[in-house]
């Protein structure tokens, strides 16, 4: 997925700028075995390539010293559209890989197993160039510090990436890597100045900063933020649906969620056909999407419709919260053969959820699995009484958006298609349903591939959700008890919870601060929701959080961060994912309340904003909002 998302800061280090200015910046060998026997499948797919790449492990720093030699950190995920492109263009292509493997030591990152690094290099690539995104390809000094990077580019483009920093390292190895170490020195003191309390005063107008933002950068009438590539933002929605809740948004709040939840709901954005969000859109309608679908948003937006649709009396949102998690129950459900040689399903037979599914299929396609070329259309539907009725409730009866064919998105309602084809409006239902059947058979045949990798963090974002579903629908209780059961079971030892459930602790790795975070709150949501208030559970896991993660600074986003430049933070930002902190601390709260043992902990820590909320609000909108209610 390469994102355009981010803007440069005019008062940026000057020995980032000077960084960036002088780089000139704008915008056949066997891999080592240890990617072939990878858990990750975004490892294993680049076995073959002619780079030689290595797993990162953090004593490839102490191997490019003694080579003199830097790291190119390359970043994606397997179900990334754009990772898998420049894979095609520029991993697979021998001139890439002489440049690879003679100057630099090629590392290969799973973003979504070491999460930490991988938001470490984003921030860096942000700080340099203004944007970042995947595939993020990384420049990385023998001594950790972060050079210079790239995200996705053509083939000739990322040559030429490649020689020109080769030729200054040629020229001036020494100069840059103290600049390299300059500007890392640079960039964690801005960190570190952005958590400068703010006065009270500027703090206690931060909930009208917050929503000045967020009014400035919302689109009216399309809904979501922004006017060009559109991602739907699920922690910023939520910040402001809780807020509606409470009563406390501004009066133009309730009408853009409504927009947006109507506009992503009908749009590309969603499969109307088998249910499920894709990542994001390139286009502002909605309507062109990347086909990256990630547990973690199925997650997080199945909440938002769920308790969205009981807020406005929507019923269709609720029902479409509640097809999103059974989209994710039967299409993102693990087989047995799917966990590996390695791993094992739990004591109750839980076996998981894959992280994602890919943008591409098995040929190669992006969008292959759900998009319609005519003559598959035609065929999926030549046994149905009327098609051109299914193509209008399903809108793909115009000109096609992409190249390989329609997108079903919702085109007419019932009512629509009864008037214009003369049906009574049962019989008009009828038939569509039978064309969804029709459809939905047809495309059980393409091939698409999953990331099997099984994320703790990710599951417990999932237990949020089916701790509302169950409310709603009963059906839903038995799967939440199952992800309930199998976090408590990997986590019976909190001290160490793995990042990636069903394997052995030594290839599970490490959780990180954000997988702590949602698995606190999702087994909390649920024995909220539905249990005994039995939350010794997440008192312990709070208790490692408190004891490993914080030190004096803040929050480390793993126990030990493996560079130099990944220092701690009180507050960490929430984009796409909620903000760990924001839950660590609430969670804190409300339990030291209920007199769990965590008052001390919490009096004695500073909740004074920093500047640096202030400059993006709407990434902390839930920490704002939370501080101005606990403060009231």
């Amino acid at each position: 997925m390469f994102t355009r998302t981010g803007t440069a800061n005019p008062k940026a280090a000057l020995a980032v700028v000077l960084l960036a200015g002088l780089l000139g910046l704008s915008g056949g060998a066997q891999a080592n075995p240890e990617m072939a026997d990878s858990i990750s499948p975004y490892l294993r797919l680049h076995v073959d390539d002619p780079v030689q790449w290595r797993a990162w492990d953090p004593a490839l720093l102490e191997e490019a010293r003694e080579q003199g030699r830097p790291l190119l950190i390359s970043s994606g995920y397997y179900s990334c559209f754009y990772c898998h492109v420049m894979q095609d263009e520029s991993f697979r292509d021998e001139g890439i890989a002489r440049r690879l493997n003679e100057h630099f030591i090629p590392v290969k990152v799973d973003r979504e197993v070491d999460g930490a690094l991988d938001t470490y290099l984003l921030e860096f690539q942000r700080a340099t160039a203004g944007s970042a995104g995947w595939p993020l390809n990384v420049v990385v000094t023998p001594d950790g510090h972060a050079l210079t990077g790239v995200v996705y580019a053509p083939r000739d483009g990322f040559a030429e990436f490649l020689d020109r920093i080769t030729e200054r390292l040629d020229a001036d190895y020494d100069a840059l890597l103290d600049l390299a170490r300059r500007g890392s020195e640079e960039l964690s003191q801005r960190l570190r100045d952005g958590e400068e309390p703010l006065s009270a005063g500027r703090a206690g107008r931060l909930p009208q900063v917050l929503w000045n933002r967020l009014e400035r950068e919302a689109d009216d009438l399309g809904g979501g933020f922004g006017q060009s590539t559109k991602f739907p933002h699920s922690p910023w929605l939520r910040a402001m649906l809780e807020a509606e809740q409470a009563g406390t948004a501004p009066g133009w709040v309730g009408e853009f969620l409504e927009i947006t939840l109507e506009e992503m709901a009908g749009s590309g954005l969603r499969d109307v056909l088998g249910g499920g969000f894709f990542r994001y859109s390139e286009s502002p309608d909605w309507n062109e999407p990347h086909f990256e679908v990630m547990l973690e948003d199925q997650a997080q937006l199945s909440w938002i419709y769920l308790q969205a649709g009981a807020h406005y009396d929507r019923d269709d949102w609720i029902a479409l919260g509640l097809e999103n998690l059974d989209f994710v129950k039967r299409d993102m459900a693990l087989r047995e053969d799917e966990l590996g040689a390695s791993a094992a399903p739990s004591a109750t037979g839980f076996r998981g959820f894959a992280s994602s599914l890919s943008a591409v299929d098995e040929e190669g396609r992006e969008g292959g699995a759900y998009l319609w070329p005519e003559s598959d259309l035609e065929s999926a539907l030549a046994d149905h009484p009327d098609p051109d009725l299914v193509r209008a409730a399903f809108g793909m009866d115009g000109r096609a958006v992409f190249e390989l064919g329609y997108l079903p998105r919702s085109g007419a309602d019932v009512d629509e298609l009864a008037e214009r084809f003369d049906l009574d409006p049962d019989m008009a239902r009828e038939q569509l349903e039978a064309g969804r059947s029709a459809l939905i058979r047809a495309r059980e045949a393409r091939g698409l591939p999953r990331d099997e990798k099984v994320l703790t963090g990710a599951h417990g974002l999932l237990l949020s959700a089916l701790a509302v579903a169950a409310k709603h629908d009963a059906r839903f209780h038995a799967a939440g008890e199952a992800v309930r059961d199998w976090l408590l079971e990997v986590g019976a030892d909190a001290e160490a919870l793995p990042a990636l459930m069903g394997l052995p602790q030594e290839q599970a790795g490490s959780a990180t601060l954000n997988d702590y975070a949602y698995v606190a709150r999702g087994l909390y949501d649920w024995e909220e929701r539905q249990g005994a208030g039995d939350f010794a559970p997440v008192v312990a896991l709070l208790e490692v959080v408190w004891e490993r993660f914080r030190d004096a600074d803040g929050f480390r986003a793993e126990p030990e961060p493996p560079l130099p430049g990944m220092i701690s933070q009180r507050f960490h930002p929430a984009v796409h994912r909620p903000s760990p902190t924001t839950l660590i601390l609430e969670l804190t709260a409300a339990l030291a309340e209920a007199g769990a043992g965590l008052e001390q902990v919490m009096s004695d820590d500073d909740l004074r904003p920093g500047r640096a909320i202030e400059s993006s609000p709407e990434q902390h909108a839930r920490l704002i909002l939370w501080l101005e209610q606990r403060n009231r």
